[in-house]
């Protein structure tokens, strides 16, 4: 009789948690990303509260449209794509894009190098470098175009925006092996 009481099993769990199991590569999924978001936010601080304030020829940086370009180039046409939406959605409202249109131009930009890139370009840092340095000067250029037409600044200023784009792609070579670091998490994104 005392057997019968000795073994008992075990009650069942009740709560949200409780019926959740992550695989191996679902929790590395989760790590990457969590990680690329928290990029994101050191380099939107590390923009709006230090590089602000150093301004050459009256010009600075834009790190976080070149993190969401980079990422996406790292993370192919599937999952890029997806987070340059995202991305450019928390970037506008955090108050540091230029615009709304700074959500159309970051997306279509970013998908669309990540698509020049994988149809013609090998995956590596040449490749990444240039598909960077394009699309922060051709988003830089539209950000200065829609300004004009919105009259936010006139056309003489066409050299602080250039000189925008220049002095961020200073940081991208710094910003490819952190990036590159994260992407090999939970095994490559894609093969060429």
């Amino acid at each position: 009789m005392w057997k019968q009481k000795d073994f008992q099993p075990d009650r069942p769990r009740s709560g949200l948690l409780s019926k959740l199991y992550l695989t191996k590569r679902q929790r590395q999924s989760i790590l990457k990303w969590t990680l690329y978001g928290l990029l994101l936010v050191a380099l939107s601080v590390l923009q709006d509260v230090l590089l602000c304030r150093m301004r050459l020829f009256g010009a600075t940086t834009e790190l976080v449209p070149c993190g969401i370009l980079m990422i996406c180039l790292a993370e192919g046409m599937e999952h890029g794509s997806v987070f340059s939406l995202i991305a450019s959605c928390a970037y506008l409202f955090s108050g540091s894009a230029a615009g709304y249109h700074s959500i159309v131009l970051l997306t279509f930009l970013s998908v669309y190098l990540t698509y020049f890139r994988q149809s013609y370009l090998r995956k590596g840092f040449g490749a990444t470098m240039l598909c960077t340095a394009l699309g922060v000067v051709a988003y830089q250029l539209a950000v200065f175009v829609f300004s004009v037409f919105l009259e936010q600044t006139r056309f003489s200023r066409i050299g602080i925006a250039l000189t925008t784009g220049l002095l961020t792609l200073i940081s991208a070579p710094i910003l490819y092996p952190v990036i590159r670091g994260i992407s090999t998490i939970g095994g490559e994104a894609w093969k060429e």
